[in-house]
């Protein structure tokens, strides 16, 4: 899929795009990896768990909801 979008910026512009997908791709799982390790202090408390699985249950719900409905 990737690469079917970089064909779409022609023969000199899919190269600038892989190196963009590839910086951006290096830059969100160094800042996840960094971001985990911050967040790890907070991650051992059960309330803090409590309230991510309900953020996330509710995002799944607006999702699902925004599929039907479209």
């Amino acid at each position: 899929m990737l690469g079917n979008l970089a064909n779409l910026h022609g023969p000199s512009g899919r190269w600038w795009f892989a190196a963009g997908a590839c910086a951006a791709s290096t830059l969100w799982f160094v800042g996840l990896g960094f971001g985990a390790r911050g967040a790890s202090r907070w991650a051992t408390r059960p309330a803090v768990w409590r309230v991510l699985d309900v953020l996330i249950g509710l995002t799944m719900f607006a999702v699902a909801a925004l599929l039907l409905a479209g």
